[in-house]
């Protein structure tokens, strides 16, 4: 299949590890230009390393920011800005932020809603109006089957909900202007340091638990096994992919 993914500028939030490097390794190996961006510095490195090694011949580019804070935010797109307006953005930034309950403060639950789906509409902001003016552009959001469920982090979840809600309803807005916008849904990763790695070792019964009644496959997905649904997304064969939400879950009841 070609892709039409070569020569093209990608742009990767939280890309030095799990998912996200995932996915920047299959853009770099198909022949595009990548930025990748991460707030860890040697993650970060590391992840440039592998990306590079995959594709001498492309210039990437690596840039160190933490999303969250608005200055460095748009110090960030003034970076990816001066290389070209980017023919494919890909939103991976998210997580709890360690705010699990409902009665979380309402100054945490904004600190995770802004982290799951602030930081994508800001880059969205800046960048939409550019792509409108070339008419064309792919725009993909890695969600969580945890916006269905309901399961987890209230605060998270009600996030990825939203972020759910974002993405069509800017989909159908932008659906006559040449630019698709779309979102994958994984379910429970598995990842060395993450979260169920340390469920693993800390309550082994609960993660096993977890396994038995949510997951109809039985085991974790992996970070390999959501990237290409991403790169498709991305893909000359996803025109009329508008506000399309893929669950990528191993069967989640």
């Amino acid at each position: 299949m070609k892709l039409g993914i070569k020569g093209k500028k990608v742009v990767i939030t939280g890309a030095s590890q799990g998912i996200g490097l995932e996915i920047a390794e299959l853009f770099s190996r198909e022949g595009a230009f990548v930025t990748i961006i991460s707030s860890n510095k040697k993650k970060l490195d590391k992840a440039f390393k592998l990306i590079n090694k995959n594709s001498k011949k492309n210039k990437h580019f690596k840039i160190l920011s933490n999303l969250i804070n608005d200055k460095q935010l748009n110090i960030a797109l003034s970076k990816i800005l001066k290389n070209g307006v980017p023919d494919i953005i890909i939103h991976n930034v998210g997580g709890t932020l360690e705010v699990k309950s409902p009665l979380a403060s309402y100054k945490d639950w904004l600190r995770v809603v802004n982290f799951n789906v602030g930081i994508a509409i800001k880059i969205n902001n800046k960048i939409v109006p550019l792509m409108k003016k070339r008419k064309s552009g792919k725009i993909v959001h890695v969600s969580s089957i945890s916006s269905r469920s309901l399961r987890g982090s209230a605060p998270y979840a009600a996030s990825k909900a939203f972020l759910d809600a974002y993405v069509q309803t800017l989909s159908r807005d932008l659906a006559t202007s040449g630019i698709v916008v779309s979102a994958v849904l994984p379910g429970a990763i598995y990842a060395k340091g993450g979260h169920w790695d340390n469920v693993k070792k800390t309550n082994p019964k609960k993660m096993h638990d977890f396994l038995r009644h949510h997951h109809a496959i039985g085991r974790f997905g992996k970070a390999k096994e959501i990237a290409p649904w991403v790169l498709f997304l991305c893909s000359n064969y996803s025109t009329f992919s508008v506000g399309t939400l893929v669950n990528v879950d191993g069967g989640t009841m």
